[in-house]
């Protein structure tokens, strides 16, 4: 009797929480934790709803087995990671009452671990199914670029003042210094200059020219230094702007 006192004794003193559990009531907790993420969460919504979609791809182009399992194999990462970012948030907030740097410092970290996660699968599905038969023979067969129309060096120009015009018309906005003509964070006429001064260097290929081009647009941003209309730094900013939009330009027109 004493004994089996002893034993009813040490049963009662196990707490439920360590009893043994079957495997179906195992496997029904872990679906209420998975069920619990994708109601509760947005971004686990949209990983299923991405790796549907990534199925779906994966079998539409044939991608072999291999690749496969590499893609199958990313995107668990990236539900796995999900999941555990869900705990551990669930878990700082159980334990951590208002704000603590160090709880934030906990849920950054395993956020992070989400997004690295996300950025793998990424990757591996770049190179799946950039290298899927199917879509191989897609690029392959693509029809040849038609050549570009000819423009000639005042259409170039043209072109340049343009793209000039909008960018620093909606720099001024959004800055909200200066107008159309005047004033703001870098000087346009300096960037007229030098773009300027970029096509008839880049057209005539004479040395003479070409000191002379430069000359007139390094007079033309001092002019607007002078006056006082820009300072310094706005006038060498607007230089290197029309510099650089009349090389991307005249480079892209030779090649």
């Amino acid at each position: 009797m004493m004994q089996d006192d002893g034993k009813r004794t040490d049963e009662m003193k196990i707490p439920p929480a360590w009893k043994r559990k079957s495997v179906v009531l195992s496997f029904r907790h872990a679906w209420d934790g998975v069920q619990f993420c994708f109601d509760t969460q947005q971004h686990m919504r949209v990983h299923f709803t991405i790796v549907t979609l990534v199925l779906l791809a994966a079998w539409t182009l044939g991608v072999e087995l291999g690749p496969f399992l590499h893609l199958l194999s990313a995107m668990a990462v990236v539900l796995l990671a999900e999941m555990v970012n869900t705990a551990v948030e669930a878990a700082v907030e159980l334990i951590v009452q208002g704000y603590d740097p160090q709880a934030k410092v906990v849920k950054d970290v395993a956020a992070g671990a989400v997004l690295i996660a996300a950025i793998y699968a990424v990757t591996v599905a770049v190179l799946v199914f950039g290298s899927a038969p199917r879509v191989v023979a897609v690029f392959a067969n693509l029809p040849e670029r038609p050549p570009a129309p000819a423009v000639d060096a005042l259409q170039l120009t043209a072109i340049g003042a343009a793209l000039l015009a909008v960018f620093i018309t909606w720099l001024k906005r959004a800055t909200g210094r200066g107008t159309f003509w005047r004033g703001g964070v870098l000087s346009g006429h300096s960037a007229l200059g030098f773009l300027g001064a970029i096509a008839i260097m880049v057209l005539t290929q004479d040395l003479a020219a070409m000191l002379l081009a430069l000359a007139l647009a390094v007079l033309l941003m001092q002019s607007r230094i002078q006056a006082r209309i820009h300072t310094v730094a706005e006038a060498l900013l607007g230089s290197l702007a029309g510099a650089l939009v009349g090389l991307v330009l005249f480079i892209w027109h030779f090649n």
